[in-house]
């Protein structure tokens, strides 16, 4: 497949006052672009990366290697679910997916293995055999999440109410939420059932939000778990094909998709924004969509004169997680090596707390803990494309402090230090990877890795984490996680609106654009019906 070039931004260019200037080419400034220019508003794209998508880019290596950074599944994609319609609504039906099948995940927890299938009387029967004397917790904790489904949209949707209906009905739909937000994932679960080993395991996909079962709020676990409920699909040709088919979509409607447009500050008077600095220059504009992360758009885009208390307040909300990433390429095909599609998560015991926050992890001599995809066995295009070649991707969790002491070093030259921190994640990744999979040790031929600071130079976000705002409880309690501020002319969209995850940040999209177009948004969406 030819790969696409963008343009890149020029200080000559100027926006009219009536357009809607994107920060961030992520899916959810994507999917908000795409929304407005269908309703005809006038829209262009900032990127200040080398190449747009946010976490749906891909990067490549020699022999043709090619890993994403962030795509390794999506939920809830099956031909005829309302997500698939979308998603070929913003496409122009040019995406493609392929499934996973089954099992889409597997979880390795201590000395046993347990497979997750797609269908929920599927996953029903399975943990049944799994774990026989534990029927009546099964039931209960699906029933929960069966029932979390309607809180978790009217939560979100009253993100996007006007004025009056915030006021009157806003409350009373993040009060019925709370339920679920205000818990943690460990408090609901040990309230159903004292088998450690069942909640480890009912948490084993808990990396996908980003925090351990005590620390996540029980409104995370519902919406990430009932996403992927279906089982998994993966985009064809590479998680790239993502951004790629919604820009081409875009520039026929008349958008332009800018890369290396590093958005320094959003200029505001008056409550009202007046303009951006764009490499340094100041560009006049009224209307900005912030898809740069909440916390980088109130704490560094936007002068502190113009922040409210609940804005101050987000300062007090972490960050997610950060983690490592082993990026390793093979000189066979996945089929001659019997690659699975499915994720492995891999614990080295139930404590799943205990196991995701020891900061000591690095030092040890074996992980505790690691994530593990194989994206070339997902895309049925690759051995086409990439022949007698395989791609495994080995992640582990991490912590910031103990890489900010490098973020000021030159990138691919941070110095000794921070490359033998990498040699030790990588040769104990790769001790792992052979335990499980022996017969790969002859076939590596690269194996590199990413750290909290590469995130932070090519995401923007400052403290190198993937997941934007904390999946905690206080997420929940925040009243500026929505698209509309109290500044004239700004919004915001992305992960920080809705979730974690390609889906999130689609569903922020449409949330972002129905705050800006309102009922018109009705008319897209019996388009999609329709057509799509």
């Amino acid at each position: 497949m030819v790969e696409k070039s963008y343009k890149k931004f020029t200080s000559d260019i100027t926006f009219t006052d009536d357009t809607y200037v994107i920060i961030g080419s992520g899916i959810g400034g994507l999917s908000t672009a795409v929304f407005l220019a269908k309703s005809g508003k006038k829209v262009v794209v900032l990127e200040q990366h080398y190449t747009p998508g946010g976490f749906t880019h891909t990067f490549k290596r020699r022999k043709g290697l090619v890993w994403d950074v962030g795509v390794h599944y999506v939920g809830n994609m099956e031909e005829d679910s309302g997500l698939r319609r979308i998603f070929n609504y913003l496409s122009d039906n040019k995406l493609k997916w392929d499934p996973m099948g089954d099992p889409y995940d597997v979880a390795y927890i201590g000395d046993r293995k347990f497979e997750f299938v797609g269908g929920k009387e599927n996953f029903r029967q399975k943990f049944y055999e799994y774990f026989p004397d534990d029927t009546l917790a099964i039931d209960k904790y699906l029933e929960l999440l069966q029932k979390s489904t309607k809180k978790n949209l009217m939560y979100f949707a009253q993100k996007a109410f006007p004025g009056l209906l915030s006021i009157t009905l806003g409350p009373i739909f993040r009060r019925m939420q709370r339920s679920l937000s205000e818990r943690t994932t460990y408090e609901v679960l040990s309230s159903i059932t004292d088998n450690q080993e069942l909640i480890a395991v009912l948490c084993a996909q808990c990396g996908n939000y980003g925090l351990s079962p005590k620390e996540s709020s029980f409104a995370s676990h519902c919406i990430v778990i009932n996403h992927f409920m279906e089982g998994g699909h993966y985009p064809r040709g590479g998680a790239n094909r993502i951004h790629e088919t919604i820009i081409d979509n875009l520039e026929s409607l008349g958008v332009q998709v800018f890369i290396k447009a590093k958005v320094d500050k959003i200029i505001t008077s008056k409550r009202s924004v007046k303009g951006i600095v764009i490499n340094g220059k100041e560009h006049a504009c009224k209307r900005v969509i912030s898809n740069a992360g909440a916390h980088n758009t109130f704490q560094h885009l936007l002068a502190p004169k113009t922040i409210r208390k609940k804005h101050i307040a987000l300062k007090e909300i972490k960050p997610s997680t950060c983690h490592l990433c082993l990026y390793i390429g093979l000189n066979k095909s996945d089929a001659a090596l019997k690659l699975p599609k499915y994720n492995i998560w891999w614990y080295a015991d139930k404590d799943t707390d205990r196991i995701l926050n020891d900061k000591n992890n690095l030092s040890k001599d074996q992980l505790s803990f690691a994530y593990i995809s194989f994206p070339s066995a997902k895309d049925s295009l690759w051995s086409s494309e990439h022949p007698d070649t395989a791609t495994i991707q080995l992640i582990g969790r991490a912590w910031y402090e103990d890489f900010s002491k490098f973020e000021n070093e030159p990138w691919l030259n941070r110095g000794e230090t921070y490359n033998q921190i990498k040699d030790n994640f990588k040769n104990k990744g790769l001790s792992l990877l052979k335990e499980l999979y022996p017969h790969l040790e002859d076939h590596i031929i690269h194996a590199e890795v990413s750290t909290p600071v590469s995130t932070r130079k090519f995401s923007n976000y400052s403290k190198g984490e993937i997941y934007g705002v904390t999946h905690a409880p206080d997420r929940y309690k925040s009243r500026a996680l929505r698209p509309r501020t109290h500044i004239k002319g700004l919004y915001l969209t992305g992960q920080d609106i809705t979730l974690v995850g390609v889906g999130g940040a689609m569903a922020s999209g449409i949330l972002t654009a129905a705050t800006i177009i309102k009922w018109n948004m009705s008319k897209q969406f019996k388009e999609i019906s329709a057509k799509y």
